[in-house]
């Protein structure tokens, strides 16, 4: 089976597509890509900080999840998105994982453009091109702030001296109290 640079088929046996199609194919995959209701974001393959992986692409989930613009994007790194609460043991094992051909899927706190922190859950893999090396990280992810709440609500329900989850509350605390700059006039 032959692979575009998208990671999809373009044939296998009783499924080919004409020349002609494999272009069109490629631009619906676009389109349902942008659509998808979780973030995906792409980079480059070049995992040594601080240059890599540099942002290639991110669909509009992505966009409205972070807060940022297309255009804020370029040249950027997905390391971005750290801040201060972000889990460097997971980030570490994304890294390992990624470098040993091996699908990632982790949850740590990231940041909105606004500062806001967020739970993301996400996985991410690579694609490889035709010589078997690969040619892109994907990442889809999610903001699993509040279905966490749900659960750290639960487990503070059974139990009021919960350490994880009174730590879980107090990042988007601390938030909500940090000192904002008042807006210029």
């Amino acid at each position: 089976m032959k692979f575009s640079p998208l990671g999809f088929g373009l044939s296998s046996p009783g499924f080919l597509f004409q020349p002609h199609t494999v272009m069109q194919l490629k631009f619906d995959w676009l389109i349902v890509l942008e659509n998808l209701q979780v973030g995906i974001l792409v980079t480059d393959v070049n995992l040594k900080p601080p240059a890599g992986p540099r942002i290639i692409w991110a669909n509009r989930a992505w966009v409205e999840m972070t807060g940022y613009d297309r255009g804020e994007l370029s040249g950027k790194t997905p390391r971005m998105l750290q801040g201060p609460k972000s889990d460097r043991t997971v980030l570490r094992r994304l890294r390992e994982d990624l470098e040993a051909r091996r699908v990632f899927h982790g949850q740590t706190w990231n940041y909105r453009k606004s500062g806001e922190p967020f739970l993301m859950n996400w996985y991410c893999y690579a694609i490889y091109g035709e010589r078997g090396k690969p040619i892109y990280y994907v990442a889809e992810q999610r903001d699993a702030t509040e279905i966490e709440s749900l659960r750290m609500r639960e487990r503070l329900t059974r139990n009021p001296g919960d350490a994880a989850a009174a730590a879980f509350f107090a990042v988007l605390e601390d938030f909500k109290q940090a000192p904002r700059p008042s807006p210029a006039r």
